[in-house]
């Protein structure tokens, strides 16, 4: 019998588990391409052309190094193992789970039925509110921002992290600085010597997030489009944790309630635009261009729109923040309509961007996963928080009727309905969405199969428009507040759902990982002691060779996976009276032909 002619057949159709097991050589080449730590020993269950189109590599050149790579073994020293770099967004997503978990969403969620159960905004204390505020934005999106950002850049730029064990230093960093701040607004008085203590934990930890980003994106030598959206966000970042303290200070520790009241009204704003708008939005809007055309086949934007997008968000964040303090401490209100004007220019950017990727647009069966709906849905809920932005004035000075029959120039329950439209509405959508869809593929999970999130879809959507709908309701009338003091619950619930499902996930990717990559990848030595199954896991084309020696049986599926890994060579041969030498002697000639 001659040795089987081997002819590579992998072409964008194929699937990385199939490739990868049939010829194991070619790991080293989705390696070198991101695939490094991802999907366990045979990676995602995913097409080959959607891993190129998801990590920008051309797919003719692939094809190419995958099938030449088919004839050649796999170097002695080769790395296989997942590294820290490449699980290191798993401990940084289950803080952002804990985080909105507790002092997050759960803690929001209490502190609204307070305020409807009272049936009023004074219900609570505001260190409560500034306490959960910052958790949610440097915990809950901070902590996925980061983690994300660790993961995904390196892969679409094909490096490697920079100095790993450093980045991850951030995390504990971040952990603690935010606990500390969480106690010392709950203080009794709150305490400034601690919140600068926590502050400083925190700018360190966002220094050392900006500088292995900025040096991760350095050494790929490979600049894009979305990479001054990622520079931007970065330094907003920076801006809000070194601000933060001072905040604490103006906010908390103010004189009398007129200068507290005169703080609030000058500078929370433009803080929060900077935290929310210049860190979750400008990342979002940064990271959607390289990850939505390649994760979904979406249309890329233009390089026009692009710089439109970057300048335009940005200028509003800067050109806003300057705007409103000046007008707010100069009382000049020509200055307060031009800030509106900003507003205006971010409602035109939320309507347009989904446009431009033919968002709502067919996409292929095998593109539409769990993620999608979130997605889109985010994208509505930041066209609504961005319109209810450009209504605020004349919300408040023409439409704008309280209880009491006078008018009051700020409607403290229409603005921040606003701000949950935002935050809940696209950012956590945004989240929900992404990491949806791209935790089961880095955990080995087949993500067709993985649950469909539905109830937590629907729950999110809800809470979140009840909250909004009635929280301006409590404008016109107090048997609003019940009903928007349940609805932050519901949204806990879906919260909840998501976060097991994405902490199973993990656990199966954390399980694959257990699995020694190299004895799936090493060379076999076949005895008479050798299992049937363990030769046709390895080496698939053996399964011609047992048939031609008497084993027909093996070619259905499930004896080959059931009996075939429980009987010996030595033992299949005697049963069947098959020439056990002659059988070794074929099947290691052509394993030592199939290593090559």
């Amino acid at each position: 019998m001659g040795t089987p002619q081997r002819t590579p057949t992998i072409t964008g159709d194929s699937f990385l588990p199939d490739v990868v097991s049939r010829y194991p050589s070619t790991r080293v080449v989705f390696d070198r391409y991101g695939l490094q730590g991802c999907g366990g020993a045979l990676g995602p269950y995913e097409q080959v052309g959607w891993f190129a189109r998801l990590h920008g590599v051309p797919i003719d050149p692939l094809l190419a190094e995958l099938n030449e790579a088919t004839s050649k073994l796999i170097p002695p020293d080769t790395e296989l193992s997942p590294s820290l770099a490449d699980t290191i967004y798993r401990p940084f997503f289950l803080a952002g789970i804990a985080t909105v978990l507790t002092l997050g969403c759960v803690w929001g969620a209490i502190n609204l039925f307070t305020i409807g159960l009272k049936e009023s905004f004074n219900a609570i204390s505001y260190s409560w509110v500034l306490a959960h505020a910052h958790a949610m934005v440097f915990g809950f999106v901070g902590f996925f921002i980061m983690g994300f950002a660790y993961q995904a850049v390196p892969r679409f730029k094909h490096t490697a992290l920079w100095k790993p064990r450093f980045a991850f230093s951030s995390l504990p960093l971040m952990i603690s600085g935010i606990v500390l701040q969480t106690v010392a607004h709950l203080w009794s008085p709150p305490s400034l010597s601690l919140e600068i203590f926590a502050a400083a934990i925190q700018i360190t930890a966002v220094i050392v997030f900006a500088g292995v980003m900025i040096q991760t994106i350095r050494q790929a030598g490979k600049h894009e489009m979305y990479d001054r959206f990622l520079y931007a966000a970065l330094a907003w970042f920076l801006i809000a944790a070194i601000a933060n303290p001072i905040i604490f200070k103006l906010f908390e520790l103010a004189g009398t309630r007129e200068e507290r009241l005169f703080n609030l009204a000058t500078f929370n704003i433009p803080y929060r635009d900077v935290e929310l708008l210049g860190l979750a939005v400008v990342m979002i809007l940064g990271i959607s261009l390289r990850f939505l055309p390649h994760a979904y086949g979406f249309r890329e934007p233009s390089r026009q729109w692009v710089s439109f997008l970057f300048w335009g968000v940005n200028g509003s964040i800067l050109g806003g923040a300057i705007l409103f303090i000046a007008g707010i401490t100069s009382g000049n209100h020509w200055l307060l309509m031009l800030q509106w004007v900003t507003s205006v220019l971010l409602l035109v950017i939320a309507i347009v961007t989904p446009f431009r990727y033919r968002l709502f647009g067919t996409v292929a069966e095998s593109e539409c996963d769990r993620g999608l709906k979130f997605i889109r849905a985010a994208h509505v809920w930041f066209i609504l928080a961005t319109a209810m932005l450009v209504f605020t004035p004349i919300y408040n000075f023409g439409i704008y009727m309280p209880i009491t029959g006078s008018r009051v120039p700020f409607s403290h329950a229409f603005f921040g309905a606003y701000r949950h439209a935002l935050t809940v509405g696209f950012i956590m959508m945004m989240i929900v969405g992404v990491s949806s869809k791209v935790v089961p593929t880095l955990s080995g999970v087949d993500v067709r199969h993985a649950n469909s999130l539905w109830p937590t879809f629907l729950l999110l959507n809800l809470g979140n428009l009840t909250r909004i709908s009635f929280q301006i309701a409590t404008d016109f009338s107090p048997a609003a507040y019940p009903v928007m003091g349940v609805s932050g619950f519901i949204e806990v619930v879906g919260l909840t759902l998501w976060g097991y499902e994405l902490f199973t996930n993990m656990r199966v990717g954390k399980k694959l990982e257990r699995e020694s990559i190299a004895s799936n990848f090493s060379h076999l030595d076949i005895t008479p002691t050798t299992k049937v199954g363990e030769v046709l896991a390895r080496y698939p084309q053996s399964l011609e060779i047992f048939v031609q020696w008497g084993f027909p049986l093996l070619r259905n599926p499930v004896l080959r996976k059931t009996m075939a890994h429980a009987i010996t060579i030595e033992q299949a041969c005697r049963r069947e009276g098959v020439d056990l030498p002659g059988l070794l002697h074929e099947l290691n000639t052509v394993n030592r032909e199939w290593s090559r």
